[in-house]
């Protein structure tokens, strides 16, 4: 009887304690539970509503005008350009980076990189002591985990995917505990484009990687700058990154400002109360730089490696010969082109190929303006004006072309107005149609168009076969070439960008001849930023604002504090005299954006 009893006081004394009957948290669950704490600190500290209250020194701080804030700040997925220039190389880097001074290839997180014979193997070595902006250390498999993601088909990737996806095979862990890319098939243009790579911490992204996941909203990433404040449809604020390996910014605190309204945007440069406008606009340029802003801001141009152009669909019966084609190309005045809508911020361009990086033609001027040639050679395959009407026509066929521009590009239908009138002199007869961007996709794919106005973001050393190859995934045009998907294959087999000069002159020449597109024009981007920065190099990856140095015989003689005067709002017609600098204009409702 005393033994079932003690039993039963037992049992009971062990069912009134609440954990003795469970066993210790496994490290996982432990883990799991710092992440989530971590998760809400977090995004605690990202999203502050109201701004920082401590003293701030404002001639060690970058007020950067951007057109708008982003939706997310991952450059791994699907991101918007200035995201893409607010995350990459300040919040996250890449195994490799690209020298602004010299173009030259430089170690990032890889302090040296080497490639075997064959060009398919590629070994890096990381940077001792590297460490993420929360304090963890950056391991080799944060970068195998960046790398594997690549098969993850569900994930929206970002404009790296076009040259990295398609060649990379597999990534190793070596012995030395350093990695090791194994590709599919030599690709000359992996290194350059590993630039855009970014490599993200796999204990916040190890549950997916998306827009709304936290990882994208509260960046962690390894370079410079860290996320400190993210105000929404207002401002993101970057301080210098205490973990970071390389030499401590000289800025030490960088505000993207949205302003939407590019006069509001010049009424703070007057004011001084911007430190930089990334991008001028024709509106302002070059009339309302005045003496007195030069004496505070520097103008810097810097052309990227992008380019406009005009699109031939090959397989239309009117556009089927290439004289046509050149007879087209020969009737656009692109000189006036950048004269009436660009003033003057935008180059001829006569090819695909960035010529600063050494590839393509330096000299090529592409067709001239011509109409009489250009009218001799429609003759010569036949297109006259039988009838009288002013208009080409052959078989009874008049010639018209359909021009598809993308309904939101204001700067597209004005050059294309330019060019119907020249067009129509000569007898060709164009009908513009502002199209939206997923129903013109369709058009591309299914060739149910003549003519298309688009514009290409390329990088400083490009792989042009997605655009060129017979079966390229943006070959909208048809260009079918057995030379010329040949030469492509050549200069990716090519282990040297010097050795590739020679070849990009050669498809150049191709492409010339053949014609699938007409060349326009390439964009100059033109910014102005304060005199007390110095140090500043453009780069096709946008500003490197950790590599800028403060100009102190500038402080010392000119003042920064920013400046009020009602009348400047009066200098600039087009800006609003009611609304402060910094903020953008708030619209009626029903009112849309020019």
């Amino acid at each position: 009887m005393f033994k079932y009893s003690f039993l039963l006081l037992l049992i009971l004394s062990l069912s009134g304690c609440e954990s003795c009957g469970e066993p210790p948290p496994t490290p996982h669950k432990v883990a799991m539970e710092q992440i989530d704490r971590e998760k809400k600190r977090a995004v605690t500290t990202a999203l502050q509503v109201k701004a920082p209250t401590e003293k701030i020194n404002r001639d060690r701080e970058l007020i950067v005008a951007v057109p708008y804030l982003p939706e997310h700040l991952n450059p791994y997925i699907k991101i918007s350009e200035w995201g893409y220039r607010i995350a990459m190389h300040n919040i996250y880097e890449s195994l490799i980076d690209r020298d602004p001074a010299t173009g030259k290839l430089v170690g990032a997180l890889a302090e040296s990189w080497e490639v075997e014979p064959g060009g398919t193997i590629f070994r890096f070595k990381l940077r001792p002591g590297l460490r993420w902006q929360d304090g963890r250390p950056l391991t080799v498999e944060d970068v195998i985990f960046s790398f594997q993601l690549l098969h993850v088909k569900k994930i929206e990737l970002g404009p790296f995917y076009r040259d990295i996806d398609f060649s990379f095979k597999r990534i190793d862990k070596t012995e030395d505990g350093n990695v090791r890319i194994i590709l599919s098939n030599p690709n000359a243009y992996f290194l350059d484009h590993l630039v855009e790579f970014p490599i993200i911490p796999s204990h916040v992204f190890y549950r997916g990687v998306s827009k709304k996941t936290r990882g994208s909203i509260s960046p962690i990433g390894s370079g410079p700058y860290r996320l400190y404040q993210w105000i929404p449809r207002e401002k993101i604020i970057l301080v210098k990154n205490e973990y970071y390996w390389g030499s401590v910014p000289a800025v030490e605190r960088i505000v993207f400002q949205a302003i939407s309204d590019v006069s509001n945007a010049f009424v703070g440069i007057r004011r001084r109360q911007l430190g930089m406008l990334p991008r001028v606009s024709p509106v302002h340029y070059p009339a309302q730089i005045t003496e007195n802003i030069k004496k505070d801001y520097s103008l810097y141009s810097f052309v990227p490696p992008s380019f406009n152009y005009i699109l031939w669909n090959t397989t239309d019966p009117k556009l089927a010969d290439f004289r046509v084609r050149r007879a087209l190309s020969m009737l656009v005045d692109t000189k006036s082109i950048i004269k009436k809508v660009f003033r003057g911020l935008a180059t001829p361009c006569a090819g695909p190929f960035w010529t600063t990086s050494g590839l393509g033609r330096k000299d090529a001027k592409g067709w001239e303006f011509s109409p009489d040639k250009a009218k001799e050679l429609l003759y010569q395959v036949g297109w006259r004006d039988t009838d009288g009407d002013k208009i080409l026509d052959k078989g009874g066929v008049p010639f018209k072309i359909v021009m598809l521009v993308p309904v939101d590009s204001h700067k597209g239908r004005a050059v294309a107005d330019i060019i119907r009138g020249d067009y129509q002199r000569a007898g060709i007869e164009m009908m513009i149609v502002p199209t939206d961007w997923n129903l013109f996709r369709k058009h591309l794919k299914k060739k149910s168009f003549t003519a298309a106005m688009l514009s290409w973001s390329g990088r400083p050393y490009e792989d042009f076969s997605p655009l060129f190859h017979s079966t390229g995934r943006y070959n909208y045009g048809v260009v079918y070439n057995v030379l010329i998907d040949k030469h492509l294959a050549l200069m990716r087999r090519t282990e040297s960008f010097k050795d590739m000069g020679p070849l990009s002159v050669k498809l150049e020449e191709m492409l010339e001849s053949y014609l699938p597109m007409t060349f326009l024009f390439r964009p100059v981007e033109l910014s102005l930023i304060h005199r007390r920065f110095k140090n500043v190099l453009p780069s096709p990856e946008g500003f490197r604002f950790a590599r800028w140095q403060y100009d102190e015989e500038f402080i010392k003689t000119r003042p920064t504090e920013p400046v009020f005067d009602p009348s400047d709002a009066e200098k600039d017609k087009t800006a609003p005299s009611k609304a402060p600098a910094g903020k953008p204009r708030r619209r009626k409702p029903g009112m849309k954006a020019k």
